[in-house]
């Protein structure tokens, strides 16, 4: 059996909580090696070592011994990160500061064993009229500030990393509906959890967590762990989910065709049924969507992404030569509508657009070589294969 099978396989099992459909029922010791690197590019060691725990996967003992260390070192130091944040949000709400953990921190909950879901970092949506007041908040805990544009602020202080938003989204996915418009009234669905502490009604989150798959993969990668996000949240909230408005809320936003891919995918992989009519799955679509999902990390930052940023470029069918071109000029001088929601100075005033040029070159400066590799890459990339990709895409509904 082949390691992508295989590691499918035990993925369902641990959904399932039931012995995996293995060959022997076990891993040969000949594939060993290769599991457990397809297992820590999509930040998974935790959950293999988990099963190998429940059902003895592996039958080298100093296999075991090193799973068995992964997963003791996990739960600490994710018990130690929540403590921390927890610490944190007491601290918010002394000062009056409404906020919001997403992603991880409520997902993990939905887990056989919460530590299980890792997160690299701790992601908070605050209100926009809270920015300063956090600012100032965070600097005086100690906090270093990582990055710093609108509407996402990282502040790191030893272990501890946090992602500050004032809004969910920080872009939209080629003309469908405003995104950031729709996330944006995240409060609105805001249900209280401790002190100032809130957390959002699961048709949101549930909607939330899909899209936010949606962004990353249309952006060059999504791991497995995304997927195993919206199963989970299926298997235990699913009799909580008005699926039907869920359905019409992602049609309205233009993503219904992702959203029937992704619940056809979590009931192929891991045998996980969502509560409402689906189309017939596209199976061999689905086939390419693991093949893509598992050939990179969890954000495909190993992948090329040639063929996504000239797709992103504007789909050019005139040549490689002019879409490479052109996805050059929109990297180096993009529109002021792309970047104005980070350089917030734009908004109403397009006319700085070269100011904000500017600053953008300085505050990215260190990713200069990268991206200049990049451009190097897209120049070889052929027209062939953007097609290739973007007929790819456009099949899962992206």
């Amino acid at each position: 059996m082949d390691t992508q099978a295989q590691f499918i396989k035990i993925m369902r099992s641990f959904v399932a909580d039931e012995p995996p459909a293995l060959d022997g029922g076990s891993v040969a010791a000949g594939d060993a090696a290769e599991l457990i690197r397809c297992a820590a590019r999509q930040n998974l060691l935790p959950v293999l070592a988990y099963v190998n725990k429940k059902w003895k996967l592996f039958s080298d003992a100093s296999v075991t011994a090193q799973l068995d260390n992964i997963l003791y070192g996990a739960i600490a130091g994710n018990l130690n990160r929540c403590v921390d944040f927890e610490a944190l949000s007491d601290i918010f709400t002394e000062h009056g500061i409404a906020h919001m953990p997403v992603k991880g921190y409520y997902l993990r909950g939905l887990y056989p064993l919460a530590e299980l879901r890792a997160f690299g970092d701790i992601d908070i949506l605050i209100r926009p009229s809270d920015r300063q007041k956090v600012h100032r908040l965070m600097l005086s805990l100690g906090y270093t500030v990582g990055h710093d544009w609108e509407p996402t602020y990282s502040y790191r202080k030893g272990s501890e990393y946090y992602e500050i938003h004032t809004n969910l989204m920080d872009g939209d996915l080629d003309g469908r509906s405003d995104l950031r418009a729709y996330f944006g009234e995240a409060w609105a669905h805001a249900v209280p959890d401790a002190g100032m502490r809130f957390m959002t009604e699961d048709d949101f989150h549930f909607t939330y967590t899909v899209c936010h798959l949606a962004k990353h993969l249309y952006g060059g990668g999504a791991g497995i762990r995304m997927y195993l996000d919206v199963a989970f949240y299926i298997l235990r909230r699913g009799d909580r989910l008005d699926l039907a408005h869920i359905r019409a809320e992602f049609e309205r936003l233009r993503l219904d065709g992702f959203f029937f891919t992704v619940m056809n995918a979590v009931r192929e992989w891991f045998g996980v049924d969502a509560p409402c009519p689906l189309p017939e799955p596209d199976r061999e679509a689905l086939g390419e969507l693991l093949d893509y999902t598992l050939s990179a990390d969890l954000f495909g930052h190993t992948r090329d992404r040639s063929v996504v940023r000239l797709r992103e470029g504007g789909k050019s069918r005139k040549g490689v030569k002019s879409t490479g071109i052109g996805v050059f000029i929109g990297t180096v001088f993009p529109p002021a509508a792309r970047i104005e929601s980070r350089y917030t100075f734009l908004i109403g005033r397009h006319w700085l657009l070269p100011v904000a040029w500017v600053v953008r070159i300085f505050a990215n400066i260190r990713l200069i070589p990268t991206r200049i590799a990049e451009m190097r890459r897209v120049s070889r990339t052929g027209a062939a294969a953007v097609d290739e990709y973007d007929g790819f895409m456009k099949r899962i509904g992206l």
